[in-house]
């Protein structure tokens, strides 16, 4: 039996040469097949704007390089978004970009253009923007990626002008490991069945702390959408919100009430939707007078949609995002020290006793037939 005395200030909680299409990277379907690529320059600094005539020939290498930039868009992309008007001009050039090879070029220029001008009087960053219509495996429905990157000194990118048309050539210059900390923003859209609208979800690296977590300029100027939070942000949003909370009312909790909490935290992220009320209810058994100071904080999670009347006003919760909580847990102690055991044999190896020591202190009892320093850091 091992006894482990934490401080006050202690924290108990959870811690968080090609031209035919090219198969680089997987995804949730499968590797990417990227089918069509373009890319155009934007320099609203020096007032410049290449617009290129033609798709790029890729290697291997090269889309290699761009298909990771999609992978890495795709796993942190955590906003939805819509089109406010389905039938506007974005969505029209978005689909002509499954169009033939003429259109796919004509809606590229077009897309460059508007973002151009939302980039120009603005102290925006310059870019590349990218234009890509891939696969993913199996998937039956195409897919696009809008991206603005940073211009990357290891590609060798060579505008030219070849009988009155602008192309672009793009070689690796040196080794051309993918560098995805150079991705600004990415629009990812699945291209709709038949009378249905885009499934759009964003990234932007960039949003400052007044930006609505995408910068105005990209999903409304641009793209001319608006945003839906992802389950994927609203999950990490829980957390997060969750713990906020905590942080302001953790002395008014006993190390019993923390434990029940961290429970009901777990069990609800375990489900396919989160019910607030009922989450709330189950984390603060005993102490109903703070439900709804915790319901006000979390509230703002919920869609702006109100629910139907037979339905509780609940998210959805992302699987990938709850499984390092759901499936561990993990308790902050003093000096740094971490206790990680798997959630389904805490209650087995760990006691946490239900009221503090005189002194303030949680104490922790862990109980282990295996007690060995590790060493092989």
């Amino acid at each position: 039996m091992l006894e482990v005395s934490a401080g006050h200030a202690a924290r108990l909680g959870t811690a968080p040469a090609l031209t035919a299409p090219a198969t680089v990277a997987s995804s949730p379907h499968g590797p990417v097949r990227v089918e069509r690529l373009i890319l155009h320059a934007l320099d609203n600094h020096q007032g410049t704007l290449r617009l290129v005539d033609e798709p790029v020939l890729l290697n291997d290498e090269i889309a290699a390089f761009f298909t990771a930039h999609i992978e890495a868009a795709a796993q942190r992309a955590d906003w939805h978004a819509r089109f406010t008007t389905p039938d506007g001009v974005v969505p029209a050039l978005c689909r002509r970009l499954c169009d033939g090879p003429d259109d796919f070029v004509a809606a590229s220029r077009e897309l460059a253009r508007r973002l151009y001008d939302q980039m120009r009087p603005r102290t925006i960053a310059p870019g590349d923007f990218l234009v890509v219509v891939y696969r993913s495996g199996d998937a039956p429905l195409q897919q696009i990626a809008l991206l603005k990157l940073d211009p990357d000194t290891r590609l060798a990118r060579e505008f030219t002008r070849v009988g009155g048309r602008m192309r672009v050539t793009i070689a690796a210059a040196g080794n051309l490991l993918p560098d995805t900390a150079r991705l600004q923003k990415c629009a990812l859209l699945t291209v709709p069945a038949a009378g249905a609208g885009f499934d759009i979800t964003l990234l932007d690296t960039q949003a400052g702390p007044r930006a609505d977590g995408i910068a105005a300029f990209f999903y409304r100027g641009f793209l001319g959408a608006e945003l839906a939070p992802s389950p994927r942000r609203r999950t990490r949003e829980f957390l997060r919100a969750c713990d906020l909370w905590l942080s302001s009312t953790r002395s008014r909790l006993t190390p019993a009430d923390l434990i029940a909490f961290y429970q009901a935290r777990r069990a609800a992220l375990a489900a396919a939707e989160l019910d607030l009320a009922a989450f709330t209810a189950a984390a603060l058994p005993d102490h109903p007078h703070l439900r709804t100071d915790l319901l006000a904080q979390l509230e703002p999670l919920l869609p702006a949609e109100p629910p139907a009347p037979d339905h509780p006003a609940a998210f959805a919760i992302d699987a990938g995002v709850a499984a390092p909580v759901v499936n561990r847990v993990t308790l902050e102690l003093d000096g740094g020290a971490r206790l990680s055991v798997p959630a389904d044999r805490f209650g087995e190896m760990v006691r946490v006793q239900r009221e503090r020591t005189a002194e303030g202190k949680y104490r922790v009892v862990v109980e282990s037939l295996t007690l060995k320093e590790v060493t092989d850091r």
